[in-house]
C-alpha cells in the first residue's frame, strides 16, 4: 500500500499531504484521465482508503510488479517518520527505488535527505533474520545512506552499526522501545533520532546527573560504637543509564573523587573519606571512616549502611574524558543506543 505516486509531469505526489476533499478531487480526476503511476512500476494507480481511514494508492493491475503489500502499521510509521524528519528540514520520499555499487537494487521505505546526507528509514513488520538485517543495512551503508530500523521484534543485534528500535503497537499508537526498556511515543523517538539525540554508547559532551547516597551504621570498634554515617555510594545518571560508583570505585578516579567530595554536605556525622590501609584486603583504597575514632569502615559495612541510606545530594557534572573513561570501563555499564535529552548532550 504505497503512500506515493507520480503526476503526468513526474512530480511526487503523497496520500497524507492531500486533505479528505483533496483525496476525493485527485480520485475524480484521475478516474477521467488516469495521469497517476506507480514510481515502483509505472502501472496506473487508484486511489484507496484502509479500513482505518488511511489514504493510499494502490496499483491498478498489479501485473509483473513485485512490490510487496503492506499493513496498517507500516503505512501509519512510514507517515510518522515523514513528517518528523520534515519538521527538522530534511527533502522526505517515501518508496525510493536505489542501487547499491553491488548492483543490487533497494527500496527504501522513507529516504530523507538534507544537503550530502542521506537517512533511510525501515519498517519492518514480518519476520526476518538478524543476518539479514544486517545484510540490508550493509548495504544501504555502501550506497551512503545512514539506516534507521523500526521492527516489529525484538532481539535485534545491539550494535553501533545498527541503530534500531522495537515498536509496540498499542490500539492506533506506536511506541518505541530502545536501550533498557527506555520508552516513548514513536513520534518522540523519530525526533529525537532526526535532531541528533539519538546515540550509541555515553556521549563524550554534556552533563550527567550525580546523586550522593549516605548511610548510618554503627562503628565495629567496641570501645567506640558510635552510630556514623558513612557514604554508601554514587549514583551517575545519563539517559537510561544509572551507574552506581562505591567509594572505593570511585578512588580510583581522584579528579572525579574531588570533584563529587566538594558536594558532600558538611554533617559532623558523615566520616572523612580517605585512603586507608585494610588488612583484610591487604591493600590501601579510598574509604570511609568513623566520624569520631576514624577507624575504616570496610565495604562490607558500606553494604549494611544501604537499608538506611538516603541522597543527600543531588548536582550535575560536565561530561569528560575521565568521566566517560570511568563509567565505560565499569562492568556494570553495557554501551546500546538511547535517546538522551538535549540538557545531556549541550556542549
Amino acid at each position: 500500500m504505497p503512500l506515493r505516486c507520480v503526476d503526468e509531469t513526474g512530480n511526487d505526489v503523497h496520500a497524507f499531504d492531500l486533505s479528505a476533499e483533496e483525496w476525493r478531487a485527485l480520485g475524480e480526476r484521475n478516474r477521467k484521465s488516469r495521469m497517476l503511476r506507480m514510481p515502483c512500476c509505472s502501472t496506473a494507480v487508484i486511489l484507496r482508503r484502509s479500513s482505518r481511514g488511511t489514504q493510499h494508492f494502490a496499483h491498478k493491475a498489479v501485473g509483473d510488479c513485485t512490490t510487496a503489500p503492506e499493513t496498517e502499521a507500516h503505512l501509519r510509521l512510514k507517515r510518522i517518520a515523514v513528517e518528523v524528519a520534515r519538521k527538522h528540514g530534511w527533502d522526505v520520499k517515501t518508496e525510493v527505488k536505489g542501487i547499491a555499487p553491488t548492483g543490487e537494487e533497494w527500496i527504501a521505505d522513507v529516504l530523507a535527505q538534507k544537503n550530502n546526507a542521506k537517512v533511510a528509514v525501515e519498517i519492518q513488520w514480518s519476520s526476518q533474520t538478524n543476518g539479514e538485517t544486517m545484510r540490508r543495512q550493509e548495504r544501504y551503508r555502501q550506497s551512503g545512506i545512514r539506516c534507521l530500523w523500526l521492527l516489529k521484534k525484538p532481539g535485534f543485534p545491539t550494535t553501533e552499526a545498527l541503530p534500531a528500535a522495537q515498536i509496540l503497537e498499542y490500539g492506533r499508537t506506536y511506541s518505541a522501545r530502545v536501550a533498557y526498556s527506555q520508552e516513548m511515543p514513536v513520534e518522540a523517538f523519530l525526533d529525537a533520532a532526526f535532531g541528533g539525540r539519538f546515540r550509541y554508547g555515553i556521549p563524550s559532551q554534556g552533563r550527567a546527573a550525580v546523586h550522593i547516597r549516605v548511610g548510618e551504621i554503627d562503628c565495629w570498634k567496641r570501645q567506640c560504637g558510635a552510630k556514623t554515617r558513612i557514604v554508601t555510594g554514587i549514583d551517575i545518571e545519563l539517559g537510561p543509564h544509572t551507574i552506581p560508583f562505591s567509594v572505593a570505585e570511585l578512588g580510583e578516579y581522584p579528579r572525579l573523587f574531588e570533584e563529587v567530595f566538594r558536594h558532600l554536605p558538611h554533617d559532623p556525622n558523615i566520616g572523612r573519606l580517605k585512603r586507608r590501609f585494610s588488612k583484610t584486603q591487604e591493600r590501601q583504597y579510598l574509604s570511609n571512616g568513623c566520624y569520631r575514632c576514624d577507624s575504616l569502615v570496610g565495604e562490607f559495612f558500606e553494604f549494611e549502611a544501604r537499608y538506611s541510606e538516603e541522597i543527600v545530594n543531588s548536582f550535575h557534572v560536565r561530561m569528560t574524558p575521565e568521566w566517560k573513561r570511568a563509567i565505560e570501563e565499569d562492568m556494570r555499564y553495557q554501551p546500546d543506543w538511547a535517546v538522551y535529552s538535549p540538557d545531556e548532550l549541550e556542549s
